[in-house]
């Protein structure tokens, strides 16, 4: 099943690839300049092999979740689970997805439309209610 933003959404991840541009630093960058508190959770990636697992792990999910949504759901809410046990706050992948976002919005400039930019916004409004509606561990059902 597509959705209506899944043309514009898949268009703007097919031309970052078309340019060549690798965004994990970008990305990074901006996260950690938005929530510094982040960074220390990396001590261990001291080449970015951790972060660019990661944001490949985003982008199969993003194709997922505008796509089928065969399974892009379920990992969204268990690593948000599994990241709760190493201190990461559960806002943070919705923060997360809105600055992969924000970030290849910089890095396409012109190829950005209105079209692209509605697009990530009702995927990010998607992403965020799943998010949400992830029971906290140890939470009554």
């Amino acid at each position: 099943m597509a959705y209506s933003y899944s043309a514009a959404v898949e268009a703007s991840l097919e031309r970052i690839a078309e340019l060549g541009i690798d965004p994990t630093s970008h990305v990074y960058d901006r996260l950690f300049a938005t929530h510094p508190d982040m960074k220390p959770h990396f001590w261990r990636d001291q080449d970015g092999a951790i972060r660019g697992e990661m944001l490949a792990k985003v982008f199969e999910a993003i194709l997922d979740f505008i796509g089928e949504r065969r399974y892009a759901s379920h990992m969204i809410r268990n690593e948000i689970i599994t990241h709760e046990g190493y201190d990461v706050p559960r806002d943070i992948f919705a923060t997360f997805f809105a600055t992969v976002g924000r970030t290849l919005k910089d890095l396409l400039g012109d190829d950005w439309t209105a079209e692209t930019d509605h697009a990530w916004s009702a995927m990010l409004n998607d992403i965020d209610a799943y998010v949400r509606a992830t029971p906290r561990v140890g939470a009554a059902a």
